[in-house]
């Protein structure tokens, strides 16, 4: 579709060197929403295309997560300890993208990739004691902080994160891998259960375990609900879809996505053998044995970000334009103007059949309307030879609800001192409501200058009649 417009704007010959617009000044029946999200077009020279930007981020914590921590107690005490227990289990998703909206109809609603994304999750264990000493002893400082001996310190979390650059739309997911450290279950001598003495030998079996965790990212779908709640939702899979535009100065979505994160788990049990004889180690290979943790799978339905994507909107033109007579080798203008009482900068280029580009034409050929302005365009009708011409002006508009606006042309091409006006350059004046000239040419020409006048007419007629009655 750009590939279209682009051949297009190069086959007219038109330069664009508008610069980059941001959406114009609304009207004053739409007041922005608080925090919605305004559209501009795509670059300088696309006026069929604009694009907002677009951010998510969302972090679901599962009702296991607990965090109690006590703090440094008793609190300004010189002796002070410090316990604590966590249990974290959570996952942040965060997506960036954009909103692309395409002309003409039907309106292409996309969000395409190339943004960023990240994913990150945290679950496991941790628990710890702690301690701090700050006295003075005989005149000496004692300071001192560190984990209070004897009492098992845990930390066993599973924690990973990956940055990508789609929304990663199903199946092409997204994982993240965490490895937690290791921790020691349990220990036990088992020579020492059978009587011989540490001091000669030790050896037995202990048990660690290692928990390992994967996260999976996949948007399922994107969501586009247009702001008026009477039009019915978008659901788009690959976040493209197409949707007719019923007209107006600009149109409302609220985007979001929605996806799932898939977990997979696994606890690592790792049994070791030990043994120490006369205070030699001996080394036994260590087992690892997995074991499957079900985890489940957790949604993740985004806020909706609400696009304000301002349009360009264009009045109707005039039907026609009539010329009337036109002495050769003279021209004539009428002027035609274009109204945008869109949100957006209005682009309008026009062209008439190849065969009349001599006889009919714009000036300037492409006209640019600011948001909730006119512009006046001229339209000009030199004869080449005498007897009627007729075509039609065509401007091809960015306006998305009507692309084409077109315009029949009209005029006579007359010899030197036939045409009413003399027709030398300038434009026609408006039209009254009494019938008189007008500035869309939409007019009878007006009598021939040496034509007999009507008063004329009636005193011959009054002659004539005496005459015959005399005779």
């Amino acid at each position: 579709m750009k590939r279209a417009r682009l051949l297009s704007g190069l086959a007219l010959g038109v330069a664009l060197g508008a610069p980059r617009i941001a959406a114009a000044a609304p009207d004053a029946g739409a007041a922005p929403t608080p925090g919605e999200v305004i559209a501009e077009y795509c670059s300088a020279t696309d006026y069929e295309c604009t694009t907002a930007p677009l951010a998510y981020a969302k972090t679901i914590e599962l009702p296991v997560a607990f965090d109690w921590d006590t703090g440094w107690i008793p609190n300004g005490s010189n002796i002070q300890v410090r316990f604590f227990v966590k249990l974290p289990a959570q996952t942040t998703v965060e997506l960036e993208g954009s909103f692309e909206t395409t002309w003409p109809e039907p309106m292409t609603l996309a969000t395409p990739g190339g943004g960023r994304g990240f994913l990150s999750f945290e679950y496991g264990l941790e628990v710890g004691a702690q301690a701090k000493v700050d006295l003075t002893v005989g005149g000496v400082g004692i300071k001192w902080q560190g984990n209070i001996p004897f009492v098992p310190k845990v930390d066993w979390k599973m924690a990973g994160e990956k940055e990508f650059t789609s929304w990663a739309f199903e199946p092409n997911g997204v994982s993240a891998s965490g490895l937690s450290p290791k921790l020691r279950l349990f220990e036990v001598n088992v020579l020492s259960l059978a009587g011989i003495p540490s001091q000669i030998s030790k050896g037995g079996v202990a048990l660690d375990a290692k928990g390992e965790l994967t996260a999976t990212y996949q948007t399922e779908r994107m969501r586009i609900e247009p702001a008026k709640v009477t039009d019915t939702n978008i659901e788009s899979e690959n976040g493209t879809t197409l949707r007719d535009f019923a007209g107006g100065a600009f149109v409302e979505y609220d985007v979001f996505p929605e996806g799932r994160v898939d977990y997979v788990g696994t606890i690592h049990l790792i049994p070791s053998f030990f043994l120490t004889v006369l205070g030699k180690d001996f080394s036994i290979p260590i087992v690892d044995v997995p074991a499957s943790l079900k985890v489940g799978s957790q949604d993740f339905i985004f806020d909706p970000v609400r696009v304000h994507v301002p349009l360009p909107d264009i009045e109707p033109l005039p039907a026609e334009l009539d010329f009337g007579a036109v002495e050769l080798g003279k021209s004539k203008k009428l002027s035609v103007s274009l109204s945008n009482v869109g949100e957006a900068k209005a682009r309008a280029v026009a062209f008439v059949d190849s065969s009349m580009t001599s006889t009919f034409g714009a000036l300037p050929p492409e006209v640019f309307v600011e948001s909730m302005q006119k512009q006046s365009a001229d339209v000009v009708f030199e004869p080449q030879a005498m007897g009627p011409f007729e075509t039609v002006l065509t401007y091809v508009t960015n306006d998305p609800d009507d692309r084409f606006r077109k315009i029949t042309l009209r005029g006579t091409g007359v010899g030197p001192g036939e045409a009413p006006d003399g027709g030398t350059d300038g434009v026609i004046p408006k039209q009254d409501a009494s019938g008189d000239a007008a500035g869309c040419g939409c007019r009878t020409p007006a009598p021939r200058q040496d034509a007999p006048g009507g008063a004329w007419l009636v005193m011959t007629g009054a002659v004539l009649l005496v005459r015959r009655r005399r005779r």
